[in-house]
């Protein structure tokens, strides 16, 4: 038997009791015996006593509303586990999404780097050629110009001197210095 059959067949018993209680105790008083009229109202107070008892019990041991609060706590944090579930997997993806859109964003710059590094070297290669050629023009120019003479290094060489006293003392009179000035 459960608690709750328990109770009920106890109240009921109980009213029961105090039913008869009470025609006890007006059975003592219409015949006027102080003794069945006192054994009434005591079995009436032990009656209401025990009803009194039940629905203290009834009242501590009825849960429903408890249970029902658990029921909506617990709903409540499954709603917020599966939304803080669902809020990482949607952080997951913006990872890896962000992950393979840097991965796709550094194998392009390392392409157009590497392409951009080859035009470099391409026409790094194209002006060195055009500098090797021109002077090589400009040497054989020179060389058949004769300023290339080893037996006449005045020709292509000149090293400028030291300013004689004369010069310093007369500064009008020296020779202008600088290129193509003779001495």
């Amino acid at each position: 038997m459960n608690a709750k059959t328990g109770s009920r067949a106890t109240a009921a018993g109980a009213a029961l009791i105090t039913s008869a209680g009470l025609s006890i105790v007006l059975y003592g008083i219409i015949t006027e015996n102080l003794e069945r009229t006192v054994g009434g109202a005591i079995f009436t107070m032990t009656a209401l006593t025990l009803i009194a008892l039940v629905m203290i019990r009834r009242w501590i041991t009825t849960t429903a509303t408890e249970r029902q609060r658990l029921g909506d706590a617990v709903r409540e944090a499954d709603a917020e586990r599966m939304r803080y579930v669902a809020a990482q997997a949607a952080l997951e993806v913006e990872r890896s999404r962000l992950r393979r859109d840097a991965a796709a964003e550094r194998e392009q710059l390392t392409a157009r780097m590497a392409t951009e590094h080859d035009a470099m070297d391409a026409q790094f290669e194209e002006k060195r050629a055009e500098l090797v050629c021109t002077t090589m023009e400009t040497t054989v120019r020179l060389y058949r110009a004769g300023h290339f003479d080893p037996s006449d290094p005045a020709s292509y060489a000149r090293v400028i001197g030291f300013p004689t006293p004369a010069v310093r003392e007369h500064p009008a009179e020296a020779a202008p210095r600088g290129r193509g000035a003779s001495h």
